[in-house]
């Protein structure tokens, strides 16, 4: 995730100058800079004395080593935003005491400049702190700001939402196989359905259900298919789903 933010900055037109990478792992610090002609080091203190806005991209099991090698070089000055799953901004406060702080839900797709991430600052963060986030993220796709209460929901729709998306498709790509299509021709087909279908309800402007309507012609086909959906009550498995999804989240915030 560090290094498509690294790219979505410099997309958006930020100097390489301007950024900084801190990683242990020497080969990981070469590929960052043979990549994108940054500043990198091992010591997570001398970045956060040259940087402005530090973004913990760790895992949430390294967050206490990181805080606490950070904490005696962070002020008000400047801006920690973190992305480790689970970690609430009360953890964070309590270990960077005075520092502004945003948490920050991304997802996957940003790796490829299409993701969508859930932003919520501390009371220490001020307008400018919370639009800087929204500009980072909105580098790798959309953002939004809205309070941390909704975080374990974002998580379990757009943050585990990626592996929903790539269940589906591999089930239409099984189902299209035993029906005779060749696998080249089936995923070809499920993977261009989908991309086309996600581009004309953004274009068209009106809603999935009305969209439903416009491909499913009475006693069609499209019925005959969206008929078993309802009696299998998919609809209702989606929902369920997702609320084990958001309870999970919510037994792993610390």
């Amino acid at each position: 995730m560090g290094q498509a933010l690294i790219q979505g900055l410099m997309a958006q037109g930020v100097p390489c100058r301007l950024l900084g990478a801190a990683d242990a792992n020497m080969k990981t610090r070469h590929t960052v800079r043979a990549r994108f002609g940054i500043w990198t080091t091992a010591d997570n203190t001398a970045l956060a004395e040259r940087s402005d806005v530090i973004i913990l991209a760790v895992k949430p099991q390294q967050c206490p080593e990181v805080a606490r090698q950070l904490a005696g070089s962070l002020n008000r000055r400047h801006l920690v935003i973190s992305i480790a799953a689970g970690v609430t901004l009360r953890w964070l406060v309590a270990r960077l005491p005075g520092v502004p702080i945003a948490r920050v839900m991304p997802n996957l797709p940003s790796t490829v400049g299409c993701g969508f991430a859930g932003i919520s600052a501390g009371r220490g963060a001020t307008r400018r702190h919370r639009d800087i986030a929204l500009a980072i993220f909105g580098s790798v796709g959309a953002a939004v700001e809205l309070p941390e209460r909704h975080l374990n929901a974002v998580t379990a729709v757009s943050g585990s939402g990626p592996a929903y998306v790539f269940f589906l498709v591999e089930a239409l790509e099984r189902a299209a196989r035993s029906l005779g299509l060749p696998a080249p021709v089936a995923s070809a087909a499920v993977r261009w359905t989908l991309e086309g279908s996600v581009r004309l309800l953004e274009a068209s402007g009106v809603s999935p259900a009305e969209l439903i309507s416009r491909v499913a012609s009475k006693r069609g086909t499209t019925e005959a298919a969206l008929a078993v959906l309802e009696r299998r009550r998919v609809a209702a498995h989606v929902i369920e789903a997702l609320r084990a999804a958001e309870r999970r989240a919510r037994e792993l915030n610390v």
